[in-house]
């Protein structure tokens, strides 16, 4: 998690290990994140689509990433939305070309 006041990565510790700001709101959310994605996982194992894209918007609402962008893209194809699948994993593959 990086800090926004100094920018410093840190761990899922509630304090910057930089500037000691207090970073307990975004572990929060963190958390909160990973929970929803954790529940679109579960949705999307058992067919439940529409809970799925809930989920996984949820998440990407907090912080989108790649993984929130695959769980959208699961989530449409399980809905048989067959073109916001494929935006959502055109998206995927753009931000894995970034990285590498």
């Amino acid at each position: 998690m990086r800090c926004p006041v100094c920018r410093a990565e840190n761990a899922e510790d509630a304090t910057c290990r930089r500037c000691k700001a207090d970073l307990s709101l975004l572990a929060t959310l963190e958390q909160a994140r990973r929970d929803a994605l954790a529940q679109a996982m579960h949705a999307a194992a058992t067919g439940d689509g529409v809970r799925a894209l809930a989920l996984a918007e949820a998440a990407h609402q907090l912080r989108p990433d790649r993984e929130t962008w695959r769980w959208l893209a699961v989530a449409h194809l399980l809905l048989r939305d067959y073109a916001r699948a494929l935006a959502c994993r055109s998206v995927v593959l753009s931000l894995r070309e970034r990285t590498v």
